[in-house]
């Protein structure tokens, strides 16, 4: 066995084909345009395979992905397309490769890694837990909002990359990404782009529903205001059919009370599996947004029992790891720990947990 190591720029066909031999294998269409920027020529050397002299036997890849939030930018390592082949598993392919992975992460100053998986067990024994938050809203039954005159709902992808940019950036919590990114996202097969347009030609708020083989039938990406987000949803409805399901982060408080009002039912679920790489640096980055909101005596850190948290001589031990991890990103609350008093609790959870949150299109 070969590996893991990135792929020559020449093995990349091989890579690909293997890939969708595996993963897609009753599509049209490959995963390299699926996920254009993970297999994009720029990203090969994030790219893990394992080979022997039959070919290809295993391969993940990563991207690295800077996040803003409120309390800074993180850098993530998003994990993905992770397969080995069905004659060569049982000999730890797939966690020598993961290993590979996250050892790169961390030489590259990655705070945390993410994946999406139903394999639990696995990726539990790799360090990674559930953790982080998702608001899955069910519009079942049409809403009746007419929209207003000279407002128009078009079905088009062909849209400036940079108009969508300029309503994605209003987010306070998502990917950066260039128009380059969105014009590369556009082209994903199975995705479908619904915009809301003023009189003046002024795009108001886009949806993005359906990645390829993913997320078909969700819409995962969205953007513009609260009022003109919820008239598209209700024209994507009515244009459908069909009920629809939205996909959004839980700092989204605005749109998902709206979204309620007008009859969406919610479902709570997690971001994904995260691990983190360098709690240290998240902690700093912690510290320094707390002090932002006039908190000074924070103290949140190691100890040689776990974690301390809490503020001057109030403090309160976690053993577990994963309790943290949830605290940091959710859905745990301070308030869910009854060893804290409620003064404690309500400070910390002006903090925590941290808005962490992917868009679909930069999944993998």
């Amino acid at each position: 066995m070969e590996g893991p190591r990135p792929p020559q720029p020449e093995e990349m066909a091989d890579v690909i084909s293997f890939v969708d031999q595996q993963l897609r294998p009753q599509e049209n269409w490959s995963v390299g345009e699926e996920y254009p920027q993970a297999f994009h020529p720029n990203n090969v050397k994030n790219i893990r395979i394992i080979r022997d002299e039959k070919g290809i036997q295993a391969h993940a890849l990563m991207k690295y992905s800077l996040t803003k939030t409120p309390v800074g930018l993180f850098k993530a390592a998003v994990i993905g397309s992770v397969v080995t082949a069905p004659e060569a598993r049982g000999q730890g392919l797939s966690r020598s490769i993961i290993e590979n992975c996250l050892t790169e992460a961390q030489t590259q100053g990655c705070d945390l890694a993410i994946l999406w998986s139903d394999l639990f067990d696995f990726y539990q024994k790799l360090g990674f837990e559930l953790a982080g938050q998702e608001v899955n809203l069910l519009i079942e039954d049409p809403w009746d909002l007419p929209l207003p005159p000279g407002v128009r709902f078009v079905k088009d992808n062909k849209v400036a990359s940079e108009a969508l940019l300029k309503l994605y950036t209003q987010h306070r919590v998502g990917c950066i990404r260039t128009p380059e990114d969105i014009r590369n996202y556009l082209r994903i097969p199975n995705s479908h782009l619904y915009t809301l347009w003023s009189a003046n030609n002024e795009l108001l708020a886009y949806a993005v529903e359906g990645k390829g083989a993913d997320l078909k039938d969700h819409i995962h990406e969205w953007g513009g205001g609260v009022q003109e987000i919820i008239l598209l949803l209700t024209q994507v409805r009515r244009s459908l059919g069909r009920p629809i399901r939205v996909m959004a982060p839980a700092h989204s408080q605005n749109l998902i009370r709206q979204m309620v009002s007008h009859g969406a039912k919610t479902q709570n679920g997690w971001l994904g599996l995260i691990k983190i790489l360098n709690l240290q640096n998240i902690l700093g980055k912690v510290h320094r947004y707390a002090r932002t909101l006039g908190i000074a005596d924070l103290v949140l850190e190691n100890s040689s029992e776990g974690y301390v948290l809490g503020f001057g001589e109030n403090l309160f031990q976690i053993s577990s790891e994963v309790d943290l991890l949830r605290l940091l990103f959710g859905p745990h609350k301070a308030s869910h720990f009854k060893a804290l008093d409620s003064q404690t609790a309500t400070t910390l959870e002006e903090l925590l947990p941290l808005p962490l949150w992917f868009w679909g299109w930069d999944s993998v």
